[in-house]
């Protein structure tokens, strides 16, 4: 009688252990979602501003042909415009990183159910959970042995202390370094977001956001009208990642260092060749309205 006692104190007491590990794993999960979703909102917002903003530059570039003294207040507009964009994506990054943060929290929660599946008995006479005396592996009166007792609490273990997510190192991470630089753009400070950009590439260039990093730098050569390195950077970009989602708005920054470079003619070719290989794209959009003025 001691022992079913003792036996059933022992489940009793793990049970709750591995309720109080879900339970709070569950926690988590809910308040991840909620801050994907606050995430989503934002970005939605911002992309709204975005699409005005381009609507406003767009009259104003219209306007400039008889206006030249416009000229400052449609540089600043531009200026807001990729500031708005750059938010946009520092927004996306943090999605992915929310994402990553999901997938590690339902792989711990699995590595925590399937550690309490190997110390609980199993049902119909495998264990001793029922009404009847212990009965353990066919045998009447039977325990679980120390050595399955202390199995399981090695198994709980290691799914409380072996399991933690692969983001909870304080490490840098390279999102963390895109980000760095995207808040460095979004803050003004066109000159050290370009070489952050440069230095997120060169660290990590098997990345999947090198084609990002690449537009980003690009767009700092061409707000700080450095249109040669402009010009490189983006036919870089278009050449090394043509199917990139980043390449067509790249190829719109191409053309702006074209014409301030002098070559009007080059820049029409390149809106021509963005509606041309990009006709979903919203920069095809924006290519021939562009057209339309030029």
């Amino acid at each position: 009688m001691k022992t079913t006692f003792k036996s059933s104190y022992f489940l009793l007491v793990l049970s709750l252990l591995c309720a109080g590990h879900v339970r709070a794993s569950l926690l988590s999960d809910e308040e991840a979602r909620q801050g994907v979703a606050d995430l989503k909102s934002q970005q939605t917002v911002l992309s709204r501003q975005q699409q005005t903003m381009d609507e406003r530059v767009t009259r104003m570039e219209t306007a400039l042909q008889g206006y030249p003294d416009l000229v400052m207040r449609l540089d600043s507009m531009s200026q807001d415009l990729a500031q708005i964009r750059g938010r946009i994506d520092s927004l996306a990054n943090q999605l992915d990183v929310e994402d990553k943060r999901f997938h590690d929290l339902y792989m711990d929660l699995d590595s925590r159910l399937k550690a309490v599946e190997t110390v609980l008995p199993k049902p119909e006479g495998a264990g001793s959970i029922s009404g009847s005396p212990g009965v353990a592996n066919g045998k009447e009166g039977a325990v679980p042995s120390a050595g399955t007792a202390e199995s399981g609490k090695n198994s709980l273990a290691v799914a409380d202390n072996g399991s933690k997510p692969e983001n909870a190192s304080d490490a840098k991470t390279p999102s963390a370094d895109y980000d760095a630089a995207l808040s460095v753009f979004n803050a003004g400070n066109y000159v050290k977001s370009r070489k952050l950009f440069e230095a997120f590439v060169k660290s990590n260039p098997d990345d999947d956001k090198v084609p990002n990093a690449l537009y980003w730098i690009g767009m700092n050569q061409l707000l700080l009208k450095d249109y040669k390195g402009a010009r490189a950077t983006n036919q870089h970009l278009y050449k090394s990642f043509p199917d990139s989602a980043k390449t067509p708005d790249g190829l719109l920054n191409l053309a702006a260092a074209w014409l301030g470079l002098g070559e009007p003619a080059t820049a029409k070719a390149t809106w021509k060749m963005i509606i041309a290989k990009y006709p979903d794209s919203s920069a095809a959009q924006k290519a021939k309205a562009r057209l339309r003025q030029h």
